[in-house]
């Protein structure tokens, strides 16, 4: 059984939450009305940064039009009072930008390396279904099912033992976020095996992960954001087979270990660990009681990994003082003190997520007169 409300007294009162609540939203004040600056009249899409607004040569992109949609969408309820030339000029933006040969989506500026080639395809495909509408022509991923016979299985998947030689071979000590996430990846080829032979490779994974974790149940004996970030990739293994993250509780503790003695440096090492505190928070009430209170206690260094990326312009950079210069090739920003709509989502999920271990809807961001301001 989970608390549906704080309990007072194990908080020290709910004033001490509403206080860090408060906290918390003085750091989105000024998201909404940089976002209006994003948008572009003239193409329905979003820009990434103030600088690419600016700049004649950037345009506006796939995915950071997708992110500009899904902000308006998931953390204010402006779209209710949307007027129709938006949502229209957002599906004409996707429509431009679709091959009709191929029916892939991409962007007008580039070149873009392969992965954001994908990153556009799952954005826009997103989109659509988001909207209940149909791509304009027939897209590859909806024209046949996936291909999963075994000539696609990289030649790690060869058997179990060379699957867990190649998790293993990942720098687990001091590189935990990226070895967690590709251990997540390689999920999607255990699952092309017949049940009977991927149950022998999670056997195996899942052995490997176990004699890997620590005492502080990290998977990496170092007490930083990225070793989180690792066990947060981790926990995603084991939640994508409905299983328990073992030595939950340490791992709380060496999650408020980590804001005592470490920084963060990107806005995913603010996201990361309030991510996985949620969910480590749904295991038991000895969790959630630690996690709740856990974030009453670390609330300011919390907040602090918060204000490292806020930018002058009311939005929040890929580092501090530096917005991201591009998305996978596709020039975005001249990489100023300033906003991107990338690392502001981030920011957005961690706040949403913040709220959510306290069983609290964040409430939504004030849109008063977005409308006008974005085609005015």
């Amino acid at each position: 059984m989970y608390y549906t409300t704080v309990n007072e007294e194990r908080l020290n009162g709910t004033n001490a939450l509403l206080d860090a609540l408060q906290k918390v939203e003085g750091y989105y004040s000024g998201v909404i009305d940089w976002l209006a600056t994003m948008f572009d009249k003239k193409t329905g899409g979003f820009y990434m940064a103030t600088s690419g607004a600016k700049d004649p040569d950037i345009e506006p992109a796939i995915e950071m039009t997708v992110w500009g949609y899904n902000i308006l969408r998931d953390y204010t309820n402006a779209l209710s009072t949307a007027p129709s030339t938006f949502i229209e000029g957002l599906i004409e933006f996707m429509n431009e930008r679709q091959d009709s040969s191929s029916g892939l989506f991409i962007d007008k500026q580039g070149p873009a390396n392969s992965r954001e080639v994908a990153r556009n395809q799952d954005a826009a495909l997103n989109f659509f279904n988001a909207i209940g509408m149909q791509t304009k022509y027939i897209h590859p991923r909806n024209a046949a099912k996936s291909n999963t016979s075994a000539t696609v299985m990289p030649d790690y998947m060869k058997t179990p033992e060379s699957y867990v030689a190649w998790i293993e071979n990942w720098d687990w000590e001091f590189g935990s976020w990226t070895a967690g996430d590709q251990a997540q990846s390689s999920l999607q080829y255990v699952d092309m095996l017949d049940p009977s032979n991927a149950e022998k490779y999670k056997t195996a994974l899942f052995k490997w992960l176990e004699a890997r974790q620590f005492e502080s149940g990290l998977y990496s004996p170092h007490y930083d954001f990225n070793s989180i970030s690792g066990a947060f990739k981790v926990g995603l293994v084991y939640s994508h087979y409905s299983k328990l993250l073992p030595n939950h509780l340490a791992v709380i503790d060496s999650i408020f270990e980590c804001y005592k003695t470490a920084k963060a440096n990107n806005p995913f090492y603010v996201r990361n660990p309030i991510s996985i505190l949620n969910t480590l928070s749904r295991y038991d009430d000895e969790a959630k009681y630690k996690v709740q209170a856990g974030v009453i206690e670390n609330i300011d260094a919390i907040l602090q990994s918060f204000g490292e990326f806020l930018c002058p312009d009311g939005a929040f950079s890929a580092k501090k003082n530096e917005a991201m210069r591009s998305f996978g090739g596709v020039v975005g920003s001249h990489g100023l003190n300033e906003g991107d709509i990338d690392a502001t989502m981030m920011m957005l999920i961690a706040r949403k997520t913040l709220y959510k271990i306290f069983d609290i809807d964040a409430p939504y961001l004030n849109t008063d007169g977005f409308w006008d301001k974005i085609y005015s």
